[in-house]
């Protein structure tokens, strides 16, 4: 069996109390460890009764349906989002890398072929056409403001293939700048809900109003430290490869 690596360059982040590794959040496993994975879900209802509120648990049930798993021939793996109702699903550039085909895990373990039709690396975001979701109920996006310190934020995604996990926390930092390898991030939020490899290109989720805010894209590897591209700074470029796509 191979081993788990981290699909990414490591670069060196100077903290005040210290240094840390910071990674991108895809990830490569044997495929018969992410098809015996597809099963297993965060007990939503757990989740909901820990923040104590009935209506978390019904923006986990509605996020978790759309969102995917992107694979790539080598075996990396990501996640996606569903944007629009052409069936646009985004997600990190580093998670597609150069294929212009990729796979759509759905959370119901279909198999759907995607075709990427927009990829910036610099700002590490891409967007994937899956035809078979045309039509289907996208993800609603916070187009209106950027989120603030203390926004409580559920992180959704498929940490080492485990599809339906969803993670809690708070945005702990805002405006961060972060390189790894050829990519910047600018002004970037810095997120407390664990996230791992496989996260990369999940969506993050406003817990109170069930918006995406942000695309979950690295972590450091002192825990409970990770990173999201703000959705709203992302959305003109996006808006444009979904409408020339048509």
């Amino acid at each position: 069996m191979k081993k788990w690596i981290i699909s990414g360059i490591v670069t060196v982040l100077i903290w005040t109390g210290g240094i840390a590794s910071i990674f991108f959040v895809t990830d490569s496993i044997p495929r018969e460890l992410r098809l015996s994975s597809q099963i297993v879900e965060l007990d939503s209802a757990k989740a909901a009764d820990a923040s104590g509120t009935a209506d978390v648990k019904e923006v986990i049930d509605d996020s978790q349906k759309r969102v995917f798993t992107i694979e790539l021939g080598d075996g990396s793996l990501g996640s996606g989002f569903l944007y629009n109702n052409k069936g646009d699903v985004i997600t990190n550039a580093h998670v597609v890398a150069d294929a212009k085909e990729v796979t759509v895990l759905t959370p119901d373990s279909r198999e759907m072929d995607g075709t990427v039709i927009g990829v910036n690396p610099t700002r590490d975001i891409a967007l994937v056409r899956v035809n078979d979701l045309k039509e289907d109920d996208p993800l609603p996006i916070e187009r209106e403001r950027k989120a603030a310190i203390g926004d409580e934020v559920l992180a959704l995604g498929s940490p080492l293939g485990l599809q339906n996990t969803v993670t809690d926390g708070i945005i702990s930092g805002v405006d961060r700048e972060v390189n790894i390898d050829q990519t910047y991030y600018k002004n970037a939020y810095q997120i407390s809900a664990p996230i791992a490899p496989g996260n990369s290109g999940g969506p993050l989720v406003d817990k109170k109003t069930g918006k995406v805010i942000g695309i979950n894209s690295a972590a450091a590897d002192m825990g409970t430290i990770g990173f999201s591209i703000p959705i709203i700074a992302v959305l003109d470029e996006i808006d444009t490869w979904a409408n020339e796509a048509d």
